[in-house]
């Protein structure tokens, strides 16, 4: 009787056994495609395709384009990680760490969306208002003629407002730290109309615009190439956009403005209501810190 339970169970435990290799070769379910021991599931499979740009996407309409993403992408995807699991970069700190700020980064996109929400409404008659206390900014053609100085790191900026803060002339310092062709010329930049420069220098232009005073000087404006300064040379042109031409883009304008403060509202509030202790002799360590020249330049947003 024994033998026979034993048999049984050597038998029991080979047939468990055997069903477990079948499973792992059988794929059914919602399991699209199965590499060594990881699944690509059929929504993953549409998640990845749904997330091209329109112009992969379009490759994707006939089943050939599809079968080849799948190989040629999904597949070689789940592969690659699965070797770089492996080898240990799935648990790597620097790798986990951009992770996280990711992470973070989504988590917070997704409160102030949602806290956000119909707090930049904008009406009809606040933009016609806007439009007529700001009419110098729709002037058609005005022109603006200015001079720049441009610097790549905050530690030169600061050896230039030192300069200035002395009373060493503007062109000189151009001269002798621009780090663009426009040092040849003391800066100069010439004239230039709204929406002529592109649209990383939007910030550039909003403050090379928005000064009134010939010789007047802005703050410090922040492009991708650098640090600038601006002076105003000279101004021309004084044709007012017609409103029905401006309208939406004012209202973008205030839309803009009107969710930049609810979203500072909502951050002081959340700060208000939170405990929050700061080392400051830690701090006072930190502050002492040797800098490398242009690290604070780094952008602190995530990568996937």
């Amino acid at each position: 009787m024994k033998k026979s339970l034993i048999l049984f169970g050597i038998l029991l435990l080979f047939l468990v056994c055997s069903c477990e290799k079948l499973g792992k070769k059988e794929i059914g379910g919602k399991d699209l495609v199965r590499v060594n021991d990881g699944v690509i599931s059929i929504e993953e499979f549409r998640h990845l395709s749904e997330r091209q740009p329109l112009e992969s996407k379009m490759r994707l309409i006939s089943e050939k384009g599809l079968r080849d993403f799948l190989e040629s992408y999904a597949i070689t995807r789940e592969v690659l990680y699965q070797e770089a699991s492996k080898r240990g970069y799935d648990k790597n700190n620097e790798i986990l760490a951009k992770v996280e700020d990711y992470k973070r980064a989504l988590v917070i996109d997704a409160l102030l969306e949602e806290t956000l929400k119909g707090k930049s409404e904008v009406s009809d008659r606040e933009v016609e208002k806007f439009y007529k206390e700001n009419e110098s900014r729709f002037t058609e053609p005005r022109e603006v003629k200015i001079r720049h100085i441009v610097v790549n790191s905050e530690p030169v900026l600061k050896e230039v407002l030192k300069e200035l803060g002395k009373g060493e002339s503007f062109e000189n310092l151009a001269s002798s730290y621009n780090i663009d062709r426009s040092r040849v010329d003391a800066g100069n930049l010439g004239y230039f109309r709204r929406g002529q420069l592109a649209p990383p220098f939007a910030q550039f232009e909003e403050a090379a615009f928005s000064l009134k005073k010939k010789g007047q000087i802005s703050d410090i404006v922040r492009t991708p190439y650098g640090y600038h300064l601006i002076r105003l040379e000279d101004s021309r042109g004084t044709a007012l956009k017609p409103f029905d031409k401006v309208k939406e883009e004012i209202r973008f304008f205030l839309q803009s403005k009107k969710k930049q403060e609810a979203y500072l509202d909502y951050i002081r509030e959340l700060k208000s209501k939170s405990k929050i202790v700061i080392n400051e002799k830690l701090w006072a360590e930190e502050e002492k810190r040797d800098r490398v020249p242009g690290a604070s330049e780094v952008s602190p947003k995530p990568q996937s």
